[in-house]
């Protein structure tokens, strides 16, 4: 029982750590999933200005005039002064954008001489592997990664698209908008964010346009999570970072205007911090309770044990120094109980051994009461010994239902009245007997009751049933090791008698065996020589005691395999008493 709670609260913490760590991921995953959102867009703001910009430039009457004049040459008067204009038109509107222009011709114009185009020349240009992606765009802006030339080569980011003429629609020359990528960092920057994560953003070709690692600027995206991104992934995923093989969890935002990807990457560990911290403390806890668990049941599996193996200990010496009364407090309602039946069972026996030698009855009735004597600490010690072991066995309440149980069949065997009783009476005692065997067995065994109808009131002598079952137990049963036990109680008139037949299918006898055990019994030796309790012998003689030599025990075969014992008992009216009980109960009422 004890390990079945155990194992209940450690199933039940590590599921509660489990939904614990969902919950914290759901969380994460739509705060962090909105926070990339808000980046994705606010990037995307940043390009339509960019972009908006840029259109107006390219839709003026002076620059498409120049772009569309066939006349127009290098480093003539037009250029210079196209140049001088698209610099003060990019002056009020954007100071660190660069706008250069390529004519039909091939002519360059630029609005600023500090950011230049890393491509001088329209050849140059058109060589670059997404150039042929422009062409596809039909005037509308290509956003992606590339080099520019301030001072030195800078990463940048270019937007590309083809001008056309704004009346005809015809293609008037190629735009291209730069500007540094740190006016993202920027942007990120002022993103707040709740745990450590690491930034990324693609464009549409698979580059890496900005990274909070600066080293991966410029760099080729991981195709594989490039080509997740183009099919339908999860928002928020685990992935293997092809740099350094790290698992991260990735939350991503696809941009519908640019075609760029905003991915965030955050560590495991950072996200289920909490969680984690949880789970050690409820570790902590249940590994602390299971420690006190285990001393309050070592506390009281000893305190139940203790005086079970003392009452046993104590009925295992009755035949050397006689029974004596326990006289002491005990804590369990149960062990109490038990202990004062006994002590009732040993009131009883001395008071019963004394006064039938105080009054120097017959050798016969001097034998009965020393036969009942031994016969009945038998089964009360062997009970005791399975109720110690099943708390051994770390079973309280099955002990606790034993320990009643076997409290019922000493209040049954020490009761103030004649030795006999209605053979339903002793049919419950052998009930009680057979629980305390099934929580000992379980279901091992099965017990077949076949009793005739109408012979529940006859009377017998008090527990003469349950010896013989004992008995079917201890030598045939529990000697076999495979195989299910059966036993099969038989009880039927026979003439003037009453046969009570027990049948097991033990290990049996051999023909020679049995009738040396037949004749054993019928011999004038009371006891066996095995100290182990009561055998047949002493019941043959008890049954001889009461009824004369007409009626014992007979030894037979049994058709199930193992050992036959039938009983013959005469056929009593439910009012008739023996001679013996008459007299003992106009003497005192108890036997």
């Amino acid at each position: 029982m004890f390990l079945i709670a155990a194992l209940a609260i450690a199933l039940t913490n590590w599921f509660n750590y489990r939904q614990t760590s969902q919950i914290v991921l759901n969380r994460t995953a739509d705060y962090n999933q909105e926070s990339v959102d808000q980046l994705s867009a606010k990037i995307d703001v940043l390009l339509r200005q960019y972009d908006q910009a840029s259109q107006m430039i390219a839709f003026d009457e002076k620059v498409q005039a120049v772009l569309a004049d066939p006349t127009a040459k290098p480093g003539g008067q037009m250029q210079v002064e196209l140049n001088r204009y698209l610099a003060e038109k990019i002056r009020y509107i954007a100071g660190d954008m660069l706008l250069h222009l390529f004519g039909q011709n091939g002519n360059a114009y630029i609005s600023n001489e500090s950011l230049q185009l890393f491509w001088r020349q329209a050849d140059d240009v058109s060589a670059v592997s997404w150039h042929a992606k422009m062409e596809e765009m039909d005037g509308h802006m290509l956003w992606v990664y590339g080099p520019a030339w301030r001072d030195g080569e800078i990463p940048a980011i270019i937007g590309a698209r083809k001008l056309k003429d704004s009346r005809r629609l015809t293609v008037l020359g190629e735009e291209f908008v730069v500007f540094p990528v740190e006016k993202i960092n920027r942007m990120i920057g002022e993103t707040g964010q709740r745990i450590e994560r690491k930034v990324q953003v693609m464009d549409s070709i698979g580059n890496i346009v900005y990274s909070t690692e600066p080293r991966e600027i410029g760099t080729a995206a991981d195709q594989g999570l490039f080509a997740k991104f183009g099919g339908n992934a999860h928002p928020f995923f685990e992935w293997t970072t092809r740099e350094d093989r790290q698992r991260m969890l990735v939350a991503y935002a696809k941009s519908t205007y640019s075609g760029w990807t905003t991915i965030a990457y955050f560590k495991p560990e950072a996200v289920f911090s909490d969680a984690s911290q949880m789970w050690a403390q409820a570790l902590l806890t249940m590994v602390a309770g299971i420690g006190i668990a285990l001393t309050l049941v070592a506390y009281f599996t000893w305190t139940l044990t203790k005086p079970i193996r003392q009452l046993a200990d104590g009925m295992n010496r009755i035949r050397k120094a006689g029974m004596k009364p326990f006289d002491r407090p005990f804590a369990s309602r149960e062990i109490a109980l038990l202990y004062s039946n006994y002590n009732a069972m040993v009131q009883e026996l001395e008071e019963v051994v004394q006064r039938l030698s105080e009054q120097q009855i017959s050798a016969q009735r001097a034998e009965l009461v020393a036969l009942k004597a031994q016969f009945r600490p038998h089964f009360l010690y062997n009970s005791l010994n399975l109720i110690y072991w099943t708390i051994e066995d770390e079973r309280p309440e099955k002990a606790q239902e034993m320990t009643l149980a076997l409290s019922e069949l000493l209040r049954y065997s020490v009761h103030p009245s004649t030795d006999f009783v209605t053979l339903g009476e002793d049919l419950a005692q052998l009930d009680r007997y057979l629980l305390l065997q099934r929580a000992r067995f379980g279901d091992q065994f099965s017990v077949n009751m076949e009793v005739e109808e109408g012979l529940e009131r006859q009377r017998v002598i008090r527990l003469v049933l349950q010896p013989l079952v004992e008995n079917a137990f201890h030598h045939g049963l529990e000697q076999k090791k495979e195989g299910d036990w059966q036993i099969r109680v038989r009880i039927v008139r026979h003439g003037d008698n009453i046969l009570c037949s027990v049948e097991d299918n033990g290990v049996g006898m051999t023909p020679a065996e049995l009738r040396f055990l037949e004749a054993s019994i019928h011999q004038d030796q009371v006891f066996e020589k095995k100290g182990n309790g009561i055998g047949l012998s002493n019941l043959h003689r008890q049954l001889q005691a009461f009824f004369g030599k007409g009626h014992g025990i007979r030894l037979l075969p049994s058709p199930l395999g193992g050992l036959q014992v039938v009983l013959s008992l005469p056929l009593l009216e439910t009012e008739q008493q023996s001679p013996l009980n008459a007299g003992e109960k106009g003497e005192d009422g108890a036997a």
